[in-house]
């Protein structure tokens, strides 16, 4: 069901999606679980700054192909950026921890949204690593094939495969194959309560 409203100048269109929530607990401890993922993926790089190098030598696709391989993780994917939780549970007096990361792949990323520029909007991706009060260790992140079934294209589908592939590998190993409970929101969107 799609709503639509015409304002003056602007016209918003608003869809309803079923999101697939994966939560993966692990036996390893989250120090392990933490080490283990920013190892895969490698240092974070300045992805806008690379790309613009690249623009301003007039560089092949081979080129920049080459250069932002070199700097994938070996688990074909890459760290952009990640936030420290863990101290604004110190403030409220929780000794809960938790990491959140933004990751993906340029190269799949480009393989998307030149089909859909939306697609941007999940690219790249989220993942939790969180430790409860009991000390047990988590891996949360939402299925991306869930996310951009939205666009209905099989050419983004197809890269969110992929990626999800990626990613669910790279969570198996990195939790010591955790056990994974797929919760789907039947709600057709998030909930900011929960």
């Amino acid at each position: 069901m799609r709503k639509e409203q015409e304002g003056n100048f602007n016209m918003q269109h608003t869809t309803p999606i079923t999101i697939e929530h994966i939560v993966v607990e692990s036996n390893q401890p989250y120090e392990k679980v933490v080490g283990a993922l920013e190892a895969r993926l490698g240092p974070a790089q300045d992805w806008a700054a690379i790309g613009q190098q690249a623009a301003a030598a007039h560089a092949s696709w081979e080129q920049f192909t080459q250069e932002v391989e070199a700097h994938i993780g070996t688990s074909g994917l890459a760290l952009w950026y990640k936030f420290e939780h863990s101290f604004l549970f110190s403030l409220v007096g929780k000794t809960s921890r938790a990491i959140q990361y933004s990751i993906g792949n340029p190269l799949l990323a480009i393989q998307m949204t030149k089909h859909q520029p939306e697609a941007a909007l999940y690219a790249p991706l989220h993942l939790v690593v969180y430790e409860d009060e009991e000390g047990k260790t988590f891996a949360a992140y939402d299925s991306f094939i869930s996310l951009l079934a939205q666009y209905q294209r099989e050419e983004i589908t197809q890269v969110a495969r992929v990626v999800e592939q990626k990613l669910e590998a790279l969570v198996a190993e990195v939790t010591a194959e955790g056990r994974a409970d797929r919760l789907t929101d039947i709600s057709g969107g998030r909930d900011a309560s929960e």
